[in-house]
């Protein structure tokens, strides 16, 4: 008689613009889908296995009443955390990468106010540094779409440039 390895489907949540996703649910895997100038934030806890995905479109929420808005860098970072922490995550554990900050408009006549990518890339990591969050690893810049997946059961991530395999980072 043989047995059959039945495999485990995984339920995908996807973090569309603006938004952020917990989960502790060992089956979910976390998804930011075609990041450009977007930065995926994703957030890890090895020991309780909880996981926290953003998509920030923006670095800066300029003093404006935005709430917790993910949108933004500068306000997700704290957001994210207290939500992880809600189920169970521990801030010191936290494990982060982030991947996106693409220049998607490029040639002659881009000016600097086109360079959202950079100017999200350089607000998460004052962000994190400031909240006493380390950046673990990163997949940055470029000119190229990405898309970042969290595997919650691992803390997994995986991050496909378009036309490209995705690679592990």
């Amino acid at each position: 008689m043989t047995l059959l390895k039945q495999e485990t489907q995984l339920e995908t949540i996807v973090v569309g613009l603006g938004e952020m996703q917990v989960s502790k649910e060992l089956s979910v895997v976390l998804v930011c889908l075609g990041l450009g100038s977007c930065v995926g934030l994703c957030a890890y806890d090895p020991v309780t296995k909880v996981a926290g995905m953003a998509h920030i479109v923006l670095p800066s929420s300029d003093g404006r009443d935005a709430g917790k808005s993910p949108k933004y860098a500068d306000i997700v970072v704290p957001a994210l955390v207290e939500e992880m922490c809600k189920l169970g995550a521990n801030a010191g554990r936290l494990i982060v990468k982030i991947t996106g900050g693409a220049q998607m408009s490029t040639g002659a006549g881009s000016s600097a106010i086109f360079k959202t990518g950079e100017k999200n890339t350089e607000a998460i990591k004052e962000t994190l540094a400031k909240h006493g969050l380390r950046l673990a690893s990163s997949e940055l810049g470029g000119n190229h779409g990405r898309t970042v997946r969290l595997y919650v059961d691992s803390g997994r991530v995986s991050v496909a440039a378009t036309g490209s395999a995705s690679t592990d980072i």
